[in-house]
């Protein structure tokens, strides 16, 4: 009776296992797919960005002053007006150069270092944005992703599956 016992535990025990495992690699194979879509976004986001750092550089060309003559002017002004526009264009630059950068170093990296400089980069405001739907992914990249997946996947299961156990005391008897 206690095989028969140990038997259908250890079935299910391993078929627990092997369904945790199934979603974490399958979780981790979308990883590619939805970088991707938010490199798009954040392209775009670049893009807009660029356009108005443009137009603050072309104005401030008008005047013959540099960007950061014309935000530094801006800012100094006594008009309250004045102020707070040049704040506007200072946050403008800032988030230029700062979607430029991401956008760089995530195009730039590969299969192996993208999960880890996603996540330095990412900007959640744009990253909640992204339209994304699951996908069947064939991809060298999707593969290794799936690979880690089923890796990280067993080790998951084995640690929360043994040290909980072990913590409250459960597995092996101890001898006397």
């Amino acid at each position: 009776m206690n095989s028969i016992k140990n038997y259908i535990g250890g079935f299910f025990g391993s078929l627990l296992e092997r369904i945790f495992v199934f979603f974490v690699a399958l979780l981790l194979s979308q990883a590619p797919q939805y970088m991707n879509l938010y490199l798009n976004v954040l392209s775009g986001s670049r893009a807009e960005a660029e356009r108005s750092v443009a137009v603050i550089k072309e104005k401030a060309a008008e005047l013959g002053m540099s960007t950061r003559e014309f935000i530094d002017d801006l800012v100094k002004s006594q008009s309250q007006v004045a102020k707070k526009s040049g704040e506007v264009h200072e946050a403008q630059l800032k988030r230029f150069e700062a979607l430029k950068k991401a956008f760089e170093a995530l195009k730039g990296a590969s299969a192996f270092t993208r999960p880890f400089v996603f996540l330095k980069h990412v900007d959640w405001s744009l990253a909640k944005n992204v339209q994304f739907q699951p996908a069947l992914p064939f991809t060298l990249e999707s593969v290794l992703y799936v690979i880690v997946g089923i890796l990280l996947g067993m080790l998951l299961f084995r640690l929360l599956a043994y040290f909980p156990r072990k913590w409250l005391g459960g597995g092996k008897p101890q001898s006397a």
